[in-house]
């Protein structure tokens, strides 16, 4: 929930994608983080899966593969389901989907903002202060996008997608991976799940970051050799 553009994995995603595959790439960094506005805040889950469609929706026909790490999974997901015209495989890091779940059971009271929202804080080990504070409100409205709350949400996707996942993940329980991926085994037309028994939930190591690259180009290739639809 703190990655950017400039991150790793993004850069090795784009050199991939670019030099080995011949293919367009774009980076999405969503509002609140990196070089983009620093309103983090005021986002939500919601706030941040609009930029996910923006981005889809710019491009055009052109269909595309997702990769998201984290809340990103989450989001890919949500955009697969909205726009199945528009995407051809999805690639899922580390996948944060429902979370929130998790949240509501780790958060700490963190007082309220200047404007009066109630904080919480999310701990991480990933960021300097120990945690990530938010809004209740971010937490509250990232339930209205849970996926796994109710069998059957899944069922509309259709296209082919990949989790890969660290079983010493310290954020995502493997328990929601595993039920993410029973649903998807269900639902999409080509699904596989590589569960690492080493790394951690960033996903940044070398050998984590050849895996993703050559997923992604199994992927590609794959869709390559069906043609069309």
């Amino acid at each position: 929930m703190t990655s950017n553009m400039h991150g790793e994995k993004a850069r090795e995603l784009e050199l991939f994608a670019t030099r080995q595959m011949g293919c367009n790439y774009w980076a999405l960094e969503y509002q609140g983080h990196g070089d983009s506005s620093p309103n983090f805040l005021e986002c939500t889950l919601g706030t941040w899966l609009e930029d996910v469609l923006q981005l889809l929706d710019a491009v055009g026909s052109q269909q595309q593969f997702l990769v998201g790490s984290s809340i990103g999974a989450w989001l890919a997901l949500h955009a697969a389901l909205r726009r199945p015209h528009l995407v051809q495989g999805l690639l899922l890091l580390a996948p944060a989907v429902d979370v929130t779940q998790h949240w509501l059971q780790v958060a700490r009271p963190a007082g309220v903002d200047q404007h009066g929202h109630e904080l919480v804080e999310l701990p991480s080990a990933y960021v300097e202060s120990g945690g990530i504070r938010v809004r209740r409100s971010f937490i509250e409205d990232a339930n209205q996008h849970c996926l796994l709350l109710h069998t059957g949400q899944l069922e509309a996707l259709t296209c082919p997608a990949t989790i890969v996942h660290s079983m010493r993940d310290d954020v995502v329980p493997l328990h929601l991976v595993q039920r993410l991926a029973d649903e998807l085994a269900q639902s999409s037309r080509s699904f596989h799940l590589e569960l690492l028994p080493g790394g951690n939930h960033r996903l940044s190591r070398e050998q984590d970051t050849q895996l993703m690259c050559r997923l992604l180009g199994q992927m590609v290739q794959a869709a390559l050799r069906a043609g069309p639809g």
